[in-house]
């Protein structure tokens, strides 16, 4: 393995670490605040922005030489209106549908973008599609009362699904757009404004709550910095050093890795199922990982909300 694609891994798993903060957080700000979905949907971009404007700007502050961006500013903004849809769908798939359902249907989007990553040319070897198959049923068995959650209708089923290809399409294109870019930190910053645009355009027809006390705040900028800025520049780092197939695949971590969390924080108890499940997500990731060199390109000449 070479050192760009040990920064890739270790790129993709930062990024499932801080989405997997969200579940506990978001239910934290529940608790102490009248915020519905969208609510928190927007104020997570509004405060989310500025925080990666201030990372942006301290790097090229920081930086030795004389910084010069080279973000592709229209195809990144692009990709962040692309990414706005998969936070509605978020929402309006919710309302419908248990949430452990929808996250199962919503995992299928490694599947999507290895798909799709075959019908761009790039040589997908049966090790990839075992290491596939492993991570989805580990993600089946990592959601907690999946049997007894109910089916929700065929509308949320179809709002999970499209999520799922949203962010499948994300994966593919955001590597060709970041092909050769330096500047990962500002091409993240733009994509994540792309988002905040159709989201602030939604404020006059819903309205938005106010965070109602300190804490709600703080959380508020938990779920901006932890959960959303982190992950994004991280995701976009992976995607650009391991392509798209092989971080949405290494992505299925994060479930396991929430429920974790919500153990840790909240007192959520974890059933030998979940354990299995976490254990086969992390198998699929090793024995991924055991490729013969030869037989496994998951770079596509330029391919990460």
């Amino acid at each position: 393995m070479t050192r760009r694609e040990r920064e890739g891994y270790l790129w993709i798993i930062l990024a499932s670490v801080g989405f997997s903060t969200m579940p506990t957080m978001v239910k934290l700000l529940y608790l102490h605040s009248d915020f519905a979905p969208m609510d928190l949907a927007i104020w997570r971009y509004i405060f989310a922005v500025p925080l990666i404007g201030a990372l942006v700007a301290l790097k090229r502050r920081t930086a030795k030489n004389a910084f010069q961006s080279d973000v592709p500013r229209r195809a990144m903004l692009l990709i962040g209106v692309l990414l706005s849809g998969a936070v509605l769908t978020t929402f309006f798939g919710l309302e419908r549908m248990p949430a452990s359902i929808y996250v199962v249907l919503f995992y299928s989007y490694p599947a999507m973008v290895t798909l799709l990553s075959l019908l761009l040319g790039e040589a997908i070897g049966a090790r990839v599609w075992l290491a596939l198959a492993l991570a989805l049923l580990g993600v089946v068995l990592t959601v907690p009362d999946l049997s007894a959650a109910g089916s929700g209708d065929l509308i949320g089923v179809a709002l999970a699904l499209v999520n799922a290809a949203i962010v499948a399409v994300y994966y593919v294109i955001a590597k060709r757009a970041l092909s050769g870019v330096a500047d990962v930190s500002g091409a993240s910053a733009w994509m994540m404004v792309g988002t905040l645009l159709v989201l602030l355009l939604l404020i006059p027809l819903r309205g938005l709550a106010a965070p109602p006390n300190l804490l709600t705040v703080l959380l508020l900028l938990g779920v901006a910095s932890v959960g959303t800025a982190l992950p994004i520049f991280a995701i976009n780092n992976a995607i650009q050093r391991i392509g798209a197939a092989q971080a949405s695949l290494v992505s299925t971590v994060e479930p396991p890795l929430s429920i974790i969390v919500a153990m840790l924080v909240l007192g959520e108890v974890i059933v030998g199922l979940q354990w299995l499940g976490a254990a086969l997500i992390l198998g699929s990731v090793i024995f991924l990982q055991l490729r013969p060199r030869a037989k496994l390109d998951l770079s596509i000449a330029h391919e990460a909300s």
